[in-house]
């Protein structure tokens, strides 16, 4: 039950993640069709570099996931009938 809940939680998190990053692009492409062009600096190394962290993060993250998901498709379950 523990891992169950533990994947699902993950699954969870990892489909908020893409949503919240197709909202940002998303945004991204309003910007760029309103104004023709988009040109920003990230001033604050700090900041800047927090980003790029979170977004290998979130890269990994999916990539686990991805990787979850496609054991699990392998996975015999208790309900699966073997003589079909």
């Amino acid at each position: 039950m523990r891992r169950r809940l533990r994947f699902t939680l993950l699954v969870i998190a990892s489909q908020m993640l893409l949503i919240a990053l197709a909202i940002a692009w998303l945004i991204h492409m309003v910007l760029i069709a309103l104004n023709g062009s988009l040109y920003f600096v990230e001033n604050n190394p700090y900041i800047l570099w927090a980003e790029i962290l979170a977004a290998v993060l979130i890269t990994i993250l999916a990539i686990i996931v991805l990787i979850m998901q496609l054991k699990r498709l392998g996975e015999r379950r208790r309900s699966d009938d073997p003589t079909s």
